[in-house]
């Protein structure tokens, strides 16, 4: 390749028995934008859905008693845990089912795992640490077995109703019937 005329000169020269592609420098910054305002949303949901677990359990555990369902079961403790148990599943699926279908919805082929995500870390900031506090005090040695039962059975539930649900949800067909022209 000789010189060139001044009027040929408008770029590089042609690379000769190259086959690799130029480069590209250019910059997208929309994936990493959504993927923030994604993981904003999901941890503004996880405080809502918090405060309403809060709310609803509280609620829930102050409902009275009725002496006839106690009257079910041997013992009035196990009675007592029984109906506990009741309210509970009912408050959490309560409050987990409008999460759980945002998360279906909204959440990709991933909304299992972040349910799951958001569940476990609303385990370990909001149980662990009162879990880990009366271990050492040795306050949980003087509860009897059915309420350790009755603690051990809620830590699993928190953990696994939303991620259950949501993938409950997202196994339902879908509405859309249209088969297109």
């Amino acid at each position: 390749m000789g010189p060139r005329d001044p009027g040929e000169i408008v770029g590089p020269r042609p690379l000769s028995d190259v086959g690799a592609r130029p480069l590209n420098f250019t910059v997208r910054g929309q994936p990493m934008r959504k993927q923030l305002l994604l993981a904003g949303a999901c941890l503004g949901l996880l405080c809502a859905y918090y405060y309403a677990l809060t709310l609803v359990e509280g609620y829930a555990a102050a409902l009275p008693i009725a002496p006839r369902w106690i009257a079910f079961f041997p013992s009035r403790v196990v009675g007592f845990l029984s109906l506990s148990v009741l309210f509970d599943t009912a408050a959490l699926v309560l409050v987990s089912l409008p999460v759980a279908v945002l998360l279906a919805r909204f959440g990709g082929r991933r909304a299992t795992a972040v349910a799951l995500i958001m569940t476990t870390a609303l385990f370990v900031v909001t149980v662990v640490p009162s879990l880990i506090e009366n271990l050492n005090r040795g306050a949980l040695a003087g509860f009897h077995t059915p309420w350790r039962l009755f603690m051990a059975f809620g830590c699993l539930e928190l953990i696994a109703v939303l991620p259950l649900l949501v993938w409950l949800l997202r196994r339902l067909p879908s509405n859309n019937r249209w088969r297109g022209p």
